[in-house]
């Protein structure tokens, strides 16, 4: 059951409450009360009546998993969409990013140019900056500040680019603090991860899994996996699913499960807002080729990774 937030994370859960409001979570199942105490709250439009569901997602609209299992519990609410069908990224819902990161041998650029809504996707694009020899840009967008839910069915129909030196990746960041462990580390990712949904490292597999603690060693944990995938990129859509709750994480591919986490220290209790990002490496073990290598590239081709929709469903309380 989802729980949007607007506020900063500390005024939603403070962190000395946060272990009993666990193990609360986890004894009881939802209920009415739980239900309306966790009230979708969206961005600045938090008003009554005002919907963050896309009008062209179809009204019977469920995850894919569950689409062959109609009488499984809990039943799942749609409360947040988009079909990229407007050829106008909604601000209400996402932040285009204009950033730059610096790698040892390229510097990576995002801006508007890289992201762009039309023909019923949003496409991230990958290109090289021609005036200068060691700079490339690749698009990212986040919905940081305006949809973060806590617990839910997370679900997207994307092309990812076959890796080359560059990659697609969906995922999410702990809202509010980001990765930052200010007030030290505890061991687990119950306040806040990075989890990872995929990201396009292998022709014929991707990548998955947490990060949590920080990134600083030696605190920084990760428990990451590849999952096999042959011809995943040649084919144009995939679906990805992420489902989330107080006592276990599953992660889907094309409505089967690829892996599953039990280990209370590996589930998040907080909120965490959604991201898409393109990435460009040189020399690298993490994916697939070098940029730097990339003829299609480096002679001035533009290569792009799209989504298809994205829908956040909650989970509906027992009566």
């Amino acid at each position: 059951m989802p729980a949007f937030i607007i506020q900063p994370f500390k005024d939603i859960i403070p962190m000395k409450k946060t272990f009993l409001f666990v193990a609360l979570m986890v004894q009881c199942a939802i209920t009415k009360a739980q239900h309306e105490r966790n009230t979708v709250l969206l961005g600045n439009l938090a008003t009554a009546g005002v919907s963050f569901v896309d009008a062209a997602t179809p009204a019977d609209a469920i995850p894919m998993a569950l689409q062959d299992s109609l009488l499984r519990t809990p039943k799942w609410k749609l409360v947040f969409s988009d079909e990229f069908n407007d050829n106008t990224i909604d601000a209400r819902k996402w932040n285009v990013e204009n950033t730059s990161r610096k790698r040892t041998d390229i510097m990576l650029l995002a801006d508007e140019q890289q992201v762009e809504e039309k023909e019923g996707n949003i496409f991230i694009y990958y290109r090289k900056l021609m005036t200068a020899d060691t700079t490339y840009l690749a698009g990212r967008f986040n919905s940081k500040g305006k949809c973060a839910p806590t617990y839910g069915f997370i679900e997207t129909r994307m092309h990812i680019v076959q890796p080359d030196g560059y990659q697609m990746a969906f995922w999410m960041m702990p809202e509010g603090n980001g990765m930052k462990v200010p007030e030290g580390v505890d061991g687990t990712a119950n306040d806040g991860c990075e989890i990872d949904i995929v990201e396009g490292t292998r022709a014929d597999a991707y990548s998955l899994g947490l990060h949590w603690d920080g990134y600083g060693k030696p605190a920084h944990k990760s428990n990451g996996a590849l999952v096999k995938a042959p011809g995943i990129h040649n084919q144009e859509y995939h679906v990805y699913g992420f489902e989330w709750s107080p006592t276990f994480l599953k992660f889907y591919l094309d409505g089967r499960v690829v892996r599953e986490m039990t280990d209370p220290k590996l589930i998040p209790h907080v909120a965490q807002f959604i991201y898409f990002s393109g990435s460009c490496f040189g020399e690298n073990n993490w994916l697939d080729g070098d940029i730097r290598k990339n003829a299609f590239i480096q002679n001035g081709g533009v290569a792009k990774s799209y989504v298809d929709y994205i829908r956040i469903f909650e989970a509906v309380p027992e009566k």
